[in-house]
Parts: C-alpha cells; structure tokens; sequence
C-alpha cells in the first residue's frame, strides 16, 4: 500500500465493509442499504483496491495509492444534490451520512496481512461477512462466469469447463469460510464482525437488514426500509444444482463442508 507523501484524509476511510465472497448476498445487501439517508456507499459497488493490492501484475490492478482509494469515498456535488433531493422526498429529512461503507466480495478472501493493514488504517472499522452453503454458492458462480457473463446457454457449458472453475484455487479459497472468518478474526474484535447468511437474505429479508443497520450503527426506523427488500437481486436461472455437479462438488469441498455444517449452517 502506497501513502502519499502530502496530505490524507483519512477520515474518508470507509467504516464498514461488506465482504463476500461473490454470490452470498453482498449485491442484495449493498442495494437496500444504499439508498438509506445515514449511508454513504463508494460507487462503483466494488473498488476491489484491496484484493489486488497484492498482485500489480494483474492486468485490472489499477493503483496502490491510498490517496486514489479514498477518492471514492467523498460524493461530487452533483451526486450530493441528487441523494439530498431523494432523501428529502422519500423520506422527509436529508441525507447526512455518518458512515461510509464499501462492498468487495473478493476481500472476504484476502490475506491476513493486508487485513492487518486494514485494522491499523481503521481499528473500530466493522465487517458483515456474508455466507452460503459452499456447493450453492459455487454452482451460482460458475453459472454467472461460465454462462450468464459470457451471453451463452448453460447446456453449452462443458462439464471441463465447470470442474475447472470449481477447483480455481480462488474457488478453493472461497468455499473455506471458516478460513476467511479466522483471518478476520484475528484482527478485529469479535464486536467488529457481523456473519450473514445468504438464507436470511430468503427467508427474513426484513429483519436480516435490521440487524445490519444496527450492527454498523446507523438508525434502523422502519420508513427507512426499501421496499426492494424482498426482491431478488442480481439472480442466476435454474438455482437446482445438476446430480453430476453436486457429486463432483461435494467430494471436491468435503472439508469445507464439513467445517460449514459445524460452523455456519
């Protein structure tokens, strides 16, 4: 991580993020809360600054710098007018943030020592970490990359391709919670990490996002609620998991499965 020499503001650090990895939930959770008048969001969703700090090879790391990651933490005037306007006509006061929040999936993933340096930038920072079954989790994956992203049909997919995905050591990486939750862990206060469960986000939708806005410390008021709450957000076709897919993924994530049920299920 790269600090500039001149002046920082390093109040514009964000104060909470939402951590994946992808398919859990994060875009349904960042879409109801960005719209609350106490929030500010980065836009674009995911910056992914930190998640590819580490690899400047990578042909879509774009910067180290500090300084160009906390510009996206401040809103340009015409940004500003528009939240002020909405927030006073939806729900009849302004929009003041008190708590600037980011969400990258992938950074459910990252090493401990880029966590490490996350905490000292921001020690009080809060973390919703967001969980699915592993095998679920994966198949929704693999059909947005493989099917979804690249304008083709599923059948077209070849089983290679599918099994190849599934054990990118990414993928791998993915599917280990428990890992990801112990490198958290072991930076921040068990107060600072708040686990979601992509069932919540189906099964209490309402009460899932209530408990997230108290955890990050922002008023949970009812109006505040968005009526896109219980609608379905950035969804993938045919959610069954083919026979041949599962067998191959539960011999594949046995581990991890195991350490799901025992932790997270």
């Amino acid at each position: 991580m790269n600090v500039p020499d001149g002046p920082l503001d390093i109040g514009r650090f964000p104060d909470f993020l939402i951590i994946g990895p992808q398919r859990t939930g994060t875009t349904w959770l960042h879409a109801n809360l960005r719209e609350h008048p106490e929030i500010f969001l980065s836009r674009p969703k995911e910056i992914f600054y930190f998640s590819r700090i580490k690899n400047r090879d990578d042909p879509k790391f774009e910067s180290a710098d500090l300084g160009w990651y906390l510009r996206f933490f401040s809103d340009p005037l015409w940004l500003y007018t528009y939240k002020q306007t909405m927030s006073l006509t939806r729900y009849r006061c302004p929009y003041r943030p008190r708590v600037r929040g980011e969400a990258t999936a992938s950074y459910a993933a990252i090493d401990r020592d880029v966590i490490e340096d996350i905490a000292t930038l921001k020690p009080d920072i809060k973390v919703i970490m967001m969980v699915r079954n592993p095998i679920d989790r994966a198949w929704s994956h693999a059909k947005k990359d493989l099917s979804r992203n690249r304008f083709r049909p599923l059948d077209e997919v070849g089983d290679d391709e599918f099994q190849a995905f599934f054990r990118d050591p990414y993928q791998m990486q993915c599917a280990r919670y428990a890992e990801c939750l112990e490198n958290w862990s072991a930076c921040l206060p068990p107060e600072s990490i708040m686990v979601g469960r992509f069932d919540d986000v189906a099964t209490r939708p309402e009460e899932f996002l209530t408990d997230a806005l108290r955890f990050i410390g922002v008023s949970s008021d009812p109006r505040f609620m968005p009526p896109a709450a219980r609608e379905e957000i950035n969804p993938t076709a045919a959610p069954t998991v083919p026979d041949r897919h599962r067998a191959f993924l539960e011999e594949l994530l046995a581990d991890e499965l195991e350490a799901w049920r025992r932790q997270f299920a």
